[in-house]
């Protein structure tokens, strides 16, 4: 009995090398995605702990920003910009290792004071917690947790600094991490809340601290203001 064999034609191989390249392709896309670097940095790496919201980064400049309904302060809710929970009856709350506002269009050529009210999920039996803040990427100042009480923080940035990103200004709380991961793999980090926000241009060659100290950060490294709770 003879058995029949199966020749390949021409366009039957010519159809598997096609679908090898295929595959070839679909494995380097795999590797080298062509995503925006926020998506790459939050659900492909993992280097960030929060993904940014659409926002216009409006904000009056030297207008106190309320976080908590029905107090007086700017209400629309458009600086609010990674790693802040929407706003409610408390104020903002952080999640993961880092929470973002955005602040379009600063003034040129001009020192600014934040001012802000805080709080966080800690006490007085707890190890102290610090909660770092930088705008632009430079760190500008500490803020210490050592108990439940309110901490209002009261920060100078330079004029060097806010020039880095002249088209919004971008500052950033970075909170400790306070435990492992749980179950669903995240780590336990600080919670901050952040009741009232305020960015205030400083009259050229002024600039106070929380203390009322005249103290002028000046560019290059040096180590930021702290300021410590239970001083508000």
């Amino acid at each position: 009995m003879t058995v029949a064999r199966f020749k390949p034609r021409l366009w039957h191989l010519a159809l598997v090398v096609l679908i090898g390249v295929f595959e070839l392709g679909v494995l380097w896309l795999v590797l080298h995605p062509r995503v925006a670097q926020d998506y790459y940095d939050y659900y492909i790496s993992r280097e960030a702990s929060c993904f940014p919201r659409i926002v216009s980064g409006y904000y009056p400049w030297g207008k106190p920003v309320s976080f908590v309904s029905g107090r007086n302060g700017y209400q629309r809710d458009s600086i609010r910009w990674c790693g802040f929970q929407a706003p409610n009856a408390t104020g903002i709350r952080s999640f993961g290792d880092y929470g973002r506002l955005k602040l379009a269009n600063p003034p040129k050529d001009r020192d600014f004071v934040l001012s802000f009210s805080s709080w966080a999920n800690t006490d007085q039996n707890k190890p102290k917690r610090d909660v770092r803040v930088s705008v632009n990427g430079e760190d500008v100042g500490i803020l210490t947790f050592t108990t439940a009480k309110r901490l209002n923080g009261r920060l100078i940035v330079p004029a060097w600094v806010a020039a880095l990103k002249p088209e919004a200004m971008e500052i950033q709380f970075t909170v400790p991490r306070t435990g492992p991961a749980g179950t669903n793999g995240e780590p336990q980090t600080l919670q901050l809340r952040l009741e009232s926000f305020l960015a205030q241009p400083l009259p050229v060659g002024d600039a106070t601290t929380d203390t009322g100290a005249a103290q002028k950060l000046r560019r290059g490294p040096a180590p930021p203001p702290r300021v410590r709770s239970g001083r508000a």
